[in-house]
């Protein structure tokens, strides 16, 4: 008799249950009101009576000012599903840039990632470390007795474990590595300075690391073999600094406008004439010609319109999967021009008139994404 009363009750859940599945929230009163989000209105602050307690009110969720800087107030879009995000756009996870004398390793990855690694680097060449302060990026080794020679050779020497029992040992030799946020999101850049004194004398208790390294050769072996060490060790653990996460300048800014779109880079001008010549190499995008003086690239850019029903389209439409590609080939002058402490990147159809915002914008955020 138990046994029947038990399994009465397990139905009586289980049609329950059954029930709610099928009927869903309307049942118990909760009906669907997706659409009148969108009729939603703002309510007046909620209003404490004098004599009444009024604790502080902090808002969670505050809506930010809008600022129309592209002028699409009053307007009326039909929005599709976004673009999915990505920063790599195909460009290499890890390489070494040079621009005149400077040298650094590039990678799209977060400082905080690549601050852990840097350290493992120093330990796993026997070379310790004195000073490290993720929240600069800054990292000082000891000095490091080596043999003299070419930079292989004092590299193994240094590297080696047991350079100060080395009866040839001659060089003393310092590394201060910079950590910096790089000028694409998300990613970093390392410098490598290397300082070096016979070792016979006295080691400074403090260095200059404001001028070029002592010696060029063993600053590229530092900096090609800590290339090769991240690019083996960048994703064996999750491993971050919580401190080294601060380090999240942005060195890039995109300003929209209705009519001029602004790309800035905080960097001096040479470096974001070479960053902005080598994006648009990157991203295949022509360069017909370039005039240094005047600070113009004359590029030719697609401007590229895709007609897609997508998935869902597909699924419940007709069934046609056609395509349609509207590809117009225009030729554009890529400005650059120094204001204040940044240079400022702007687009124009030819000497004094300026690209379809929609156009130039498009093309500036190609540019940016490139940007190593």
């Amino acid at each position: 008799m138990k046994e029947s009363t038990g399994l009465k009750d397990l139905t009586k859940i289980s049609l329950i249950a059954l029930l709610l599945t099928t009927t869903g929230c309307s049942w118990l009163g909760l009906e669907g009101t997706t659409d009148n989000y969108l009729e939603a209105e703002t309510k007046p602050a909620t209003e404490i009576p004098d004599g009444v307690d009024n604790p502080p009110f902090v808002d969670l969720m505050p809506i930010p000012d809008v600022i129309d800087s592209r002028g699409l107030a009053g307007q009326r879009f039909e929005l599709e599903l976004p673009e999915p995000l990505s920063t790599t756009f195909g460009v290499d996870q890890i390489v070494i840039r040079k621009l005149g004398e400077m040298r650094w390793v590039f990678l799209d990855a977060n400082p905080a990632l690549v601050w852990p690694k840097v350290q493992r680097f120093w330990e796993s060449r026997n070379i310790m470390v004195e000073m490290a302060n993720p929240t600069t990026g800054e990292m000082e080794t000891v000095w490091v007795v080596s043999r003299d020679g070419e930079a292989d050779t004092i590299y193994e020497s240094l590297t080696s474990g047991n350079a100060w029992t080395d009866s040839r040992a001659a060089l003393q030799n310092k590394f201060q590595l910079r950590i910096e946020p790089g000028i694409r999101n998300g990613s970093t850049e390392v410098y490598v300075t290397h300082r070096q004194i016979p070792l016979a004398d006295e080691s400074p208790a403090q260095v200059d690391w404001t001028a070029q390294s002592d010696n060029d050769a063993l600053e590229n072996k530092i900096l090609t073999e800590l290339a090769y060490f991240l690019g083996e060790t960048i994703n064996d653990t999750n491993e971050v600094s919580l401190l080294a996460s601060t380090l999240q300048e942005n060195r890039t800014r995109l300003t929209p406008d209705a009519s001029r779109p602004v790309l800035s880079y905080r960097l001096d001008f040479d470096r974001a004439w070479a960053t902005v010549g080598s994006a648009l190499e990157d991203a295949q995008i022509v360069v017909e010609d370039l005039n240094r003086t005047d600070a113009v690239y004359f590029v030719y850019y697609e401007d590229q319109t895709v007609e897609d029903p997508g998935f869902f389209g597909r699924l419940f439409g007709s069934g046609e999967t056609k395509k349609v590609d509207r590809v117009d080939v225009h030729r554009y002058q890529v400005h650059l021009k120094p204001v204040q402490d940044e240079v400022e990147v702007t687009v124009y159809k030819d000497t004094e008139q300026l690209a379809d915002a929609v156009v130039a914008e498009r093309l500036l955020k190609i540019i940016r994404e490139y940007s190593t």
